[in-house]
């Protein structure tokens, strides 16, 4: 089989999902899709332990697994302990969330398991083999469907029968009286096939390499019932082969066999359609190039797939791709949009943008209320208001603005426009305390059951806490209503820009007069005080730096709480919404390399977890026997909810969207590319900010496939001395360029004239200082 040649190649971890783009909340519960160990995957419909896990519960729930087991010169491979026994290194060279590869060599043989999901209810496995050595290799493959284990009893579930399809060559598995039907099989006519209800008997079948067949059994629930088809390859010297194993489920033994049928006879164009979208998103992706650490580079690849995962299709209230904050309970939140599509906008503009137009044209309420697909939503206030999302959680203003300025569609900004500002009209209607300050109604609309509201021990967060003025709120909409006259003036509603002038104003006047003594604070309106809780700082009031409205005074004179952070970083520096947060406010306030030195803990903290190659314990005590003793366990090779210090901690929910924004934070802090701030300069900003750690004389650090308005660009820092580097950026586009680049100062540095659609210039930089870059056709 081809792969895409895009795709960086690498050995990754042989654990991961492959992408079941039509499981939701409501509508339809089809369950993940989750690798099996050593060599499997297969369909988890029950609860998984982690928060949000229970999405994945259906009426009819259960574990049904493609396992593979192979045999080669009388030694099996059946286990994780068999490959290790064996000396074997089991890898992925493929890892995308709609193909994840397990490959390994033994005994002069070279295995590839390539694992894709085609359509939804069919798991598709292309088995290659090659045989390098001079000698004829005869090979057992043992596929067996695993199925049962229900979390939850259901009527008619009352147990697992399995049976032979001679016309079909497949074995068929369905539980009595209702529920999934499965079917295994090949394009492989199989040598034997059996089942069985006792595992000892299916590992003596794999241990003996067992050719006999019966003709099915059954089991009571919970089982499981063991399925299995074998077969036998002859591989000639130097001989290739390949074979397609299927898993699939309907509703009746009809449908599963029509399902069956249809993708056996096309699974060839099926699966390379799956591999045709990767190739489309590795052509637009960055990639990391040079000396960065391996871990780095494959975990680089762990996230991308998982925010590419978490981005869902058009489905119920939702008419464009949508953020699902996470994939096995999806709904829509607003300030999850704002983290997401930001970094989904370095990759995928078009699915950044089509984010936004979900949150703001398709999600219910004008307040952008927390949604699910069928409409329905959640965060109800204690007075029974639907809860909102307030724009300094993900900062969605400030996104848009910068997807504009490194985008320019007119046309998207001209249809989120009047949501825009019913938005914002509706915070001012609804959010208002009488004299004219923010506040939200419980702080499911801020954050979480925060310290910083002055509530009694235990209160729940939907208690209302409306009596909060909201340094966050204040600033972030002062900075919504200063994006927000740019916004009318491209739109042309040019009539709105008085209103958004005088209150983006007002808002700015109110910020500021929120700083006492080297601190932003929350205000109580009932006292109307500032509200000091003695040793406890929140790492939100740090939001007047980050939008930038802060006063150049308050904004040196709050530099030394940076440090305070850096020093007492649990749980501020663990979570991805508060390193987005703490890191643009870090690099306004100038600290680049500083911020730099903080992502660089994070990175060797989470990309070695991510890239290990062994299964992670549960930790969490509530979850340690939520599933089968032998299926009970995390994988690493998906990104987690957060970035714990304590490596103990397993770090939330396994595949959640903001968990998997590093690259963003790399891209904009590190590599140091980001806006100007300015839609009408024809530039940005590149500011490189490598750690200490990184400053090696010789090492190069890059990143290649960036996007500036439809220009690619590489990018490429390699250590001269001291703080010295040489910067490399070449230019891909459709026509020639004239390109500038300008020092801190001001003063031109380098410039040059292409004549071709690549323009390459280098020229001497320090290490933390910001250079312009002006590009003209």
């Amino acid at each position: 089989m081809k792969l895409p040649e895009n795709f960086p190649q690498s050995d990754y971890t042989p654990f991961g999902y492959i992408d079941n783009p039509d499981h939701s909340a409501i509508l339809n519960r089809s369950g993940s899709v989750r690798s099996v160990p050593p060599i499997g995957f297969g369909y988890w419909c029950r609860r998984l332990p982690w928060p949000y896990g229970e999405g994945n519960l259906r009426q009819i729930n259960y574990l049904s697994f493609l396992h593979l087991s192979v045999v080669l010169d009388g030694k099996k491979l059946h286990t994780m302990q068999d490959f290790e026994q064996n000396g074997i290194e089991l890898i992925s060279r493929y890892h995308t969330k709609n193909m994840m590869s397990y490959d390994w060599t033994f005994n002069g043989v070279k295995f590839s398991a390539k694992y894709a999901l085609p359509v939804e209810n069919t798991i598709v496995c292309v088995f290659e083999m090659e045989n390098s050595t001079k000698e004829v290799k005869t090979v057992a493959v043992h596929a067996t469907n695993i199925y049962g284990y229900p979390e939850q009893r259901w009527w008619g579930c009352d147990g697992v029968t399995a049976s032979y399809n001679d016309l079909m060559d497949a074995g068929i598995s369905k539980i009595w009286a209702y529920g999934d039907v499965f079917i295994i099989g090949s394009d492989q006519k199989s040598a034997a096939h059996k089942s069985t209800a006792s595992q000892d008997q299916w590992l003596e079948w794999i241990s003996k390499n067992d050719w006999t067949s019966n003709k099915g059994t059954n089991v009571k629930m919970p089982g499981p019932l063991y399925t299995m088809q074998s077969y036998e390859f002859k591989l000639g010297a130097q001989e290739r082969r390949s074979s397609v194993i299927l898993l699939t489920r309907g509703v009746n033994e009809d449908q599963a066999q029509a399902t069956y049928s249809d993708v056996l006879n096309n699974s060839t164009t099926l699966v390379n359609q799956k591999l045709a979208e990767d190739e489309s998103f590795y052509n637009q992706v960055p990639h990391l190039t040079g000396a960065w650490p391996s871990e780095w580079k494959h975990g680089w690849v762990y996230d991308w797939e998982t925010l590419r995962m978490n981005i869902r299709k058009p489905v119920g209230i939702f008419k464009h791709h949508w953020d699902a904050m996470q994939m096995h309970t999806p709904r829509l939140v607003l300030g999850e949009t704002g983290f997401d599509g930001m970094c989904m906008s370095y990759a995928d503009v078009s699915l950044a943008k089509d984010m936004f137009k979900a949150a703001f044209l398709d999600a219910p309420g004008l307040n952008v209320a927390c949604s699910r697909e069928d409409g329905s939503v959640n965060m109800i206030c204690a007075n029974g208001t639907e809860g909102a999302t307030n724009p300094s959680w993900g900062y969605p203003f400030k996104v848009i603005k910068s997807i504009y300025e490194r985008d320019q569609d007119a046309y998207w900004l001209k249809l989120l426009y009047p949501r825009l500002k019913s938005y914002l009209e509706w915070w001012l209607n609804e959010r208002t305390d009488e004299a004219g300050w923010f506040h939200v109604n419980c702080s499911w609309e801020a954050q979480d059951a925060s310290e910083r509201f002055p509530v009694e021990k235990g209160a729940h967060p939907g208690d209302l806490v409306d009596y909060v003025r909201l340094i966050d709120i204040e600033t972030s909409m002062a900075e919504a209503m200063s994006n927000m006259v740019l916004f009318a003036r491209i739109t042309g509603n040019s009539q709105d820009v008085p209103l958004w002038e005088s209150q983006a104003q007002k808002r700015i006047e109110n910020t500021r007069s929120m700083y006492q003594n080297g601190w932003f604070y929350d205000f109580d309106n009932r006292t109307n005080g500032p509200i000091v809780r003695p040793n406890y700082f929140d790492i939100m009031m740090f939001s007047p730096v980050t939008t930038g409205i802060a006063s150049p005074e308050q904004m040196e004179g709050i530099k030394p709480m940076f440090y305070h952070f850096s020093e007492h970083p649990r749980h501020w520096l663990e979570w991805p919404s508060f390193l987005f947060h703490f890191t643009e406010a870090s690099w306004n306030a100038g600290l680049r390399i500083f911020t730099a030195e903080e992502l660089i803990k994070i990175g060797n903290r989470i990309y070695p977890r991510l890239d290990e190659r062994k299964l992670q314990p549960i930790l969490i005590p509530e979850f340690e026997n939520m599933l089968p003793s032998e299926y009970n366990f995390r994988i690493p090779g998906i990104s987690d909810e957060f970035w714990p210090l304590d490596l103990t901690n397993p770090g939330g929910c396994e595949s959640y969207g903001w968990g998997s924004t590093f690259p963003m934070l790399i891209i904009r802090n590190i590599i140091g590319y980001r806006e100007v701030g300015d839609p009408e300069q024809d530039a940005f900003i590149l500011a490189p900010a490598l750690p200490a750690g990184f400053f090696k004389k010789g090492l190069s650090y890059g990143m290649n496939n960036l996007d500036y308005r439809k220009i690619k660009m590489d990018i490429t820092y390699t250590v001269e001395n001291e703080k010295s580097l040489k910067i490399k950026i070449t230019f891909r586009s459709d026509s020639p360029l004239h390109v500038a680049i300008s020092g801190p100062d001001g003063k031109q540095i380098i410039e040059k004239q292409g004549t071709t659609k690549i323009t390459a210039l280098e020229f001497g930089g320090l290490n933390g200082n910001k250079y312009t870059c002006s590009i003209h056709p």
